[in-house]
């Protein structure tokens, strides 16, 4: 069984996933992680950090040559909305074809959210209408289609976690004037879709971040008071308490919020976690032999 591998360069973490596909399932043999938030400052700056852009150039030739030792040479590697909205993310381009010799793809937040439905729908197995949202530190990535036809409407919007925090979280933790202003900023930017019996499904690091909290049902009254119970406490603390990285306790509020105001946008009580997404969308579709 042939091997493919993926480098997700996100405006938090840079993942790798090397996985075998079989029967439109993505079979993991191994990934690695490293928090890099190449999306700091990029709201406030337009520009990368110099210090970030070099680990991250150096994270990704790690993991190139990983995937080569797990026999999946010549990995895909996709640069996400912290590096496509940076003035100098070619840079982490020519970087990374210097210390490798591959490609680095700026994608963008249409594909983006079109291989993350696959991927999403990948891990968890669901029929009808369904609405994806992969929620980043830079984007946010809302995908709705047929769960056996694929996108019909899909849209990027500037609502990761990075961004939106460093726009709206000065204090820590968040006050409740902060988060109020911040969801009232998702509700202006989300599209008026009729979604109707759609199930919602949400994806990225932040969404699994909330169920390690709670094991609980992940409805709009239980986003709330899970809003409230981590505003309790700073962000060091509760990353502590729970196991998170501590820059990613720090953008959870605003994540919650952000989930909240969807749900509640789109007039939906619940929403599951899929642990599927852009890089096992990706796998699929290096497996099927379509481009990415």
């Amino acid at each position: 069984m042939s091997r493919y591998s993926v480098v997700d360069v996100g405006s938090n973490t840079i993942h790798l996933l090397v996985g075998e596909v079989d029967g439109g399932a993505v079979l993991p043999v191994t990934g690695e992680k490293v928090s890099a938030r190449l999306g700091a400052g990029v709201e406030k700056t337009g520009r990368l950090d110099d210090e970030r852009l070099g680990l991250a150039a150096e994270t990704i030739t790690l993991f190139a040559n990983i995937a080569a030792l797990n026999g999946a040479p010549s990995p895909e590697i996709l640069a996400t909305s912290a590096v496509r909205d940076a003035q100098n993310g070619t840079e982490l381009v020519e970087r990374v074809r210097e210390k490798t010799g591959l490609g680095m793809r700026l994608i963008s937040g249409e594909k983006e959210a079109a291989l993350g439905f696959r991927g999403a729908l990948s891990a968890v197995r669901r029929e009808g209408l369904v609405l994806v949202v992969d929620l980043g530190g830079g984007s946010a990535q809302l995908i709705l289609g047929e769960a056996s036809e694929g996108p019909e409407k899909r849209v990027s919007l500037p609502l990761g976690t990075n961004r939106t925090t460093e726009r709206f979280v000065e204090e820590d933790p968040p006050t409740d004037e902060e988060l109020l202003a911040l969801g009232e900023h998702v509700g202006r930017l989300l599209p008026d879709w009729e979604v109707g019996g759609a199930g919602v499904v949400a994806v990225g690091g932040s969404a699994r971040a909330m169920i390690k909290i709670t094991r609980e049902r992940l409805t709009v009254e239980r986003l709330w008071r899970l809003s409230e119970e981590i505003r309790a406490r700073p962000s060091g603390v509760l990353a502590r308490e729970h196991g998170l990285a501590p820059e990613r306790a720090r953008v959870l509020p605003a994540a919650i919020t952000t989930f909240a105001a969807i749900l509640e946008h789109f007039g939906k009580e619940e929403m599951i976690v899929a642990r599927g997404g852009i890089r096992e969308g990706t796998l699929l579709a290096l497996a099927e032999g379509r481009e990415i």
